[in-house]
């Protein structure tokens, strides 16, 4: 069929307007790929809901595109903020969009994001996967497999070396690469932003893959950092072209107008060099009987593999890949983001220093650093990396489920195939569960001193839902955490000042993409004392 028209095209493009075969070819593809876009959504409207219920609450669409362009506009401040403010315009927590054919289903309240990925969660694990996202696999691991045996296995894998109880035992890297970052940012203090991705990034290189070569550090962290931006622009809506006309998968990286092509392929280099060049380094380091200064994840894993010749071998290497990745991926630059947003909070919130400095001082003394044993014993600490986590979301919208099935939800119609996004942001700034929900209030995860139990804990939402829910909280919570505690025992964070001594405001303002990160911004870190920065020589 496709020759027939191509040969259709030729004679008339070619003898009327003297087109080439390549323009001929150009002219088809987009055709087919207009053809394909146009019937989509009639083809599948013609299949689903025989019992006729009404989809979900949402603005209406236009032909063929649906909704993309009201979403597109809404991209440029924030998409959570555009179906939170559907839901309020709307009065329900279901907001309903379509975008180019694919149905989109946003729950803005916690009650129907348990109710759908925690309570039918079945139906609910799979992932959506964009053509462009499957032209990166396997790289992204995890993140890019659908629900199913593997996922279990790679997700198993993962669990037994990051689970809450095996966390506590990355304490000393913890600490080591904590007291170093300390120590660079009192020499680099303007450096913030690089020494503090430096410093998480260093932690999880380690706990991964053994490495405390510096030079191994910084580009596996820049790596990492790479990685994940070119996950976030994937999952981003209308990002790629590909993710709108399929078939464009298919045009070579060379063609006019491809560099998306070009990029996807530089991000899928990255994710093999570090899924397969590194693991193969770590692989190389065992066989020599190399030891690291603490136990690697990829160390273990490489001791738990077949010998070569067994027949699972293959698939068992693989899945200690995947494990090891995933976790390198998920901890190197979402918490980073997250250590940025602390900034901005704390120098906007002197108070809140004022009250942690408070607790460390009297629990602590001046005299000595934190340690990682300390923490249980620093409720107020605890309590502004809970808040952290509730005011700036760093995946406001969650990464995007799948509804793998038609469903039923309340008297409306869920087709099967429709993404499923929990709105993470609009979950926590619900003023009917926060009071001043734009503020900065750690003492709302506080009662008496202690940890309030009547509060909803951000880990409800902030870390995804269902099988799907982050297995990097535990470590990415411990890590923030004592550098939480560790850069207040030392540091004050206050206000830049131009050249006139007027202070620059530092503000969360984020970019576009599924992972957002701060802006750039100023803000000067200045040592409590000289006693204080005394005790950095002391580790």
């Amino acid at each position: 069929m496709a020759t027939v028209i191509f040969d259709f095209l030729h004679s008339v493009l070619g003898a009327h307007v003297g087109w080439g075969d390549q323009q001929v070819r150009l002219s088809l593809l987009l055709l087919l790929a207009f053809t394909t876009l146009a019937l989509h959504p009639i083809l599948r409207k013609s299949k689903r809901n025989p019992q006729g219920l009404p989809l979900p609450p949402g603005p209406k669409g236009v032909p063929v595109f649906g909704n993309l362009f009201q979403i597109a506009q809404g991209t440029q401040s924030g998409p959570w903020h555009l179906y939170n403010g559907w839901a309020k315009e709307y009065d329900s927590d279901l907001i309903y969009v379509e975008a180019m054919g694919q149905p989109v289903l946003v729950l803005n309240t916690l009650q129907a994001a348990t109710d759908l990925m925690e309570r039918r969660s079945p139906n609910y694990s799979d992932r959506l996967l964009p053509p462009a996202l499957t032209m990166l696999k396997p790289g992204l691991g995890l993140t890019g497999m659908t629900y199913g045996p593997l996922w279990k296995a790679n997700r198993r894998a993962f669990h037994q070396y990051y689970n809450k109880n095996v966390v506590q035992k990355y304490q000393p890297i913890i600490e080591h690469q904590t007291m170093a970052f300390l120590r660079r940012l009192n020499a680099k203090p303007k450096e913030f932003m690089e020494v503090t991705k430096y410093l998480f990034g260093s932690v999880i290189v380690q706990i991964s893959y053994g490495l405390s070569d510096p030079v191994a550090y910084e580009n596996l962290v820049d790596a990492a950092e790479t990685i994940v931006r070119g996950f976030s622009e994937v999952l981003e809506p209308g990002r790629f072209w590909v993710d709108i006309f399929p078939i464009l998968r298919y045009v070579p990286a060379w063609f006019p107008g491809a560099g998306w092509k070009r990029k996807l392929k530089g991000i899928e280099e990255v994710c093999k060099q570090v899924r397969q060049g590194t693991f193969d380094d770590a692989m190389e380091r065992a066989k020599l009987g190399i030891q690291s200064d603490y136990p690697s994840v990829a160390g273990q894993l490489i001791e738990k593999l077949p010998p070569m010749d067994d027949p699972s071998y293959a698939y068992e290497e693989s899945v200690a890949r995947n494990a090891t990745l995933v976790a390198y991926i998920a901890g190197a630059d979402t918490t980073v983001s997250s250590a940025h947003g602390l900034y901005i909070a704390l120098v906007n919130n002197p108070d809140v220093q004022r009250r942690a400095q408070e607790e460390l001082d009297t629990v602590i003394g001046k005299c000595r650093l934190p340690k990682p044993s300390d923490i249980p014993r620093l409720p107020y600490i605890r309590a502004i990396v809970k808040e952290l986590s509730r005011w700036f979301n760093v995946i406001p919208l969650g990464i995007p489920h799948i509804c793998h099935d038609d469903d039923e939800y309340r008297g409306y119609f869920i087709p099967k195939g429709t993404m499923v996004m929990g709105n993470s942001w609009a979950i926590m700034h619900d003023a009917a569960r926060f009071d001043d929900p734009l503020e900065f209030k750690p003492e709302r995860y506080l009662k008496d001193g202690k940890p309030n139990p009547d509060a909803l804990d951000p880990e409800a939402a902030s870390f995804g839902y269902g099988r799907r829910i982050c297995p990097g909280r535990h470590l990415s919570n411990e890590s923030l955490t004592y550098m939480t505690a560790s850069l207040l025992s030392v540091f004050n964070v206050v206000s830049a000042k131009d050249a006139g001594g007027n202070e620059i405001p530092a503000r969360l303002q984020t970019g576009p993409g599924f992972i957002v990160t701060p802006m750039p911004f100023e803000i000067d870190i200045v040592p409590r004392s000289k006693e204080h920065v005394a005790l950095l020589n002391e580790f």
